[in-house]
């Protein structure tokens, strides 16, 4: 085969193969922040041992972006969630836990949590987007937070992974 006729079935295969991903979504690294207040907490004590609860509760916060473009900076937060743990040692995790995030235009993304609570006031665990609305519909997308207390109702979480918006 002549340098030519290589050259050219060459192009043709990175031609093909690009066009096959312009209809496809890349991936995005993001950073957020999410600061938030719990606004409703209502718990049962298990009575096992001191301090150890069931509680299901909510909370509202604003979502900052940190890194990425996929993700509008300013979204509204809201987390309903159940949580078993030691009110005394701050040792828990979530249950369940659901975030809903609504931008300025009412399209909502929805992800779900899972982690844990070690003591301090820290948290971590990680996340999956499960449905988006309007422009959002299609999304996919999974990382890990780490969140922190500032006080019994009042935190902050930095979450971090890969978000992919289907192109339309």
């Amino acid at each position: 085969m002549s340098r030519f006729k290589l050259f050219v079935f060459i192009a043709l295969i990175t031609f093909a193969f690009g066009v096959t991903l312009v209809g496809d979504a890349l991936a995005e690294k993001v950073k957020n922040r999410i600061v938030g207040y719990t606004i409703k907490w209502e718990q049962v004590e298990v009575g096992d041992q001191e301090g150890h609860v069931v509680a299901a509760h909510e909370s509202k916060g604003i979502n900052t972006t940190v890194m990425g473009r996929t993700l509008p900076d300013g979204m509204l937060y809201r987390l309903p969630a159940l949580y078993d743990g030691n009110l005394k040692t701050g040792v828990g995790s979530h249950v369940a836990a659901y975030s809903e995030y609504t931008d300025r235009d009412g399209d909502k993304i929805y992800s779900k949590e899972k982690g844990k609570f070690v003591g301090g006031g820290k948290g971590e665990g990680e996340w999956t987007f499960a449905r988006g609305t309007g422009k959002f519909e299609g999304i996919q997308g999974k990382g890990t937070w780490i969140s922190y207390s500032l006080n019994p109702t009042q935190w902050y979480v930095d979450w971090e992974g890969e978000v992919e918006l289907p192109k339309k």
